[in-house]
């Protein structure tokens, strides 16, 4: 339990890291970026190195620049190249999600859960692109786990309110929302959960929470 939870802090951690990283890198970092990729790769096919952590984070600061089919030609090549690392298909997910793209979503983070299975963020994320897709009990069993990884994110539990919600299921939908409240009060602010965009969120996800929130 304890490394299970190790694990969902890390991963909220990183996921928190990524999307809060300044969107508008010069240039020259954006090439250096790039280069750091090929030696990492060059280094991975000649066995110096067993990671691709530096394209990675290249396809993400694509993201970042708006050129989200590059990013998804790195990450998608990266996770090829290192099929036992869970990281390039975390971060597939949440583009996939962000450009609304959910069916990619889904198989994204099934395959990173396939790598990790102690993955908060892709358990998280699946939940999100499963309720676009309107499969709310598989949505809520999702976040179920998402919770379960790392309770202390009220992230997952507001994505298993919305689910729960969808799911016909409005008492468990409301108790889940209040653990959100009870990990962070300013869930009880309906504009504080615009925030929830930068969470993965899509504006219907929004609305939805909204929606819990005034009915409380």
């Amino acid at each position: 339990m304890q490394v299970q939870r190790r694990v969902g802090r890390f991963w909220r951690i990183l996921t928190i890291f990524l999307l809060f990283w300044p969107a508008a890198l010069p240039a020259q970092d954006l090439s250096r970026r790039e280069h750091d990729c090929a030696l990492q790769k060059r280094g991975l096919a000649a066995g110096r190195n067993r990671h691709l952590n530096a394209c990675v984070n290249y396809g993400w600061q694509l993201h970042l620049q708006g050129r989200n089919r590059d990013a998804i030609g790195i990450l998608t090549e990266t996770a090829s190249l290192v099929p036992d690392d869970e990281k390039p298909l975390n971060a597939l997910g949440v583009i996939y999600l962000f450009t609304g793209n959910y069916s990619r979503a889904v198989e994204a983070n099934r395959r990173a859960l396939q790598r990790q299975p102690n993955n908060e963020v892709a358990f998280y994320n699946l939940s999100l692109g499963l309720w676009e897709l309107g499969r709310f009990e598989e949505a809520a069993r999702a976040a179920r786990e998402a919770t379960r990884l790392d309770s202390t994110n009220p992230h997952p539990w507001v994505a298993l309110a919305i689910a729960e919600a969808k799911a016909g299921r409005p008492d468990l939908a409301q108790s889940a929302y209040a653990q959100a409240i009870r990990l962070d009060r300013r869930y009880r602010q309906s504009p504080y959960l615009a925030r929830l965009k930068r969470s993965d969120f899509s504006d219907r996800q929004i609305a939805a929470a909204r929606a819990l929130l005034h009915n409380r």
